[in-house]
């Protein structure tokens, strides 16, 4: 994906302005996922916050209010933000395992409830239908 460029970033830069790339050979496209050869690179060349942030256009830096000292700031706020609500999405995930436990077990005890009945009525349907039956056979015709 390529990005706009601004009229002054068109024009010719002088050598010491340009950015400097480095191409690093990987093996596989996992080398570049899980912890190969260029992670190990990665990590010893991090940069600082500074440069990173040198990087952002000066335009956006200010819309945001982006000073090294507010990024620092504001990501630190957005990381505790993050942790304070994946912590209250796994007490609301234990809260609601919980409450399901508690209602599976209300249901089995109201399924073994209508299950007695159940067998109950049917004994009581029986009972009644030999009556019937017997009543019938003792009836003259």
């Amino acid at each position: 994906m390529a990005l706009p460029l601004s009229p002054s970033s068109r024009a010719p830069r002088a050598p010491n302005q340009l950015p400097e790339v480095r191409l690093h050979q990987v093996e596989s496209i996992s080398d570049l996922h899980g912890g190969g050869s260029l992670c190990s690179y990665l990590a010893e060349e991090a940069q600082p916050w500074d440069e990173l942030l040198g990087i952002l256009p000066p335009s956006l830096c200010a819309q945001a209010g982006c000073s090294p000292v507010h990024s620092r700031g504001g990501f630190l706020g957005l990381l505790a933000l993050l942790v304070l609500t994946c912590l209250v999405l796994a007490i609301l995930a234990v809260y609601l395992s919980v409450l399901q436990g508690e209602s599976l077990r209300v249901l089995a005890h109201t399924l073994r409830t209508q299950e007695e009945t159940l067998l109950k009525l049917r004994l009581a349907s029986l009972s009644q239908l030999r009556r019937l039956n017997s009543s019938e056979a003792r009836a003259p015709s």
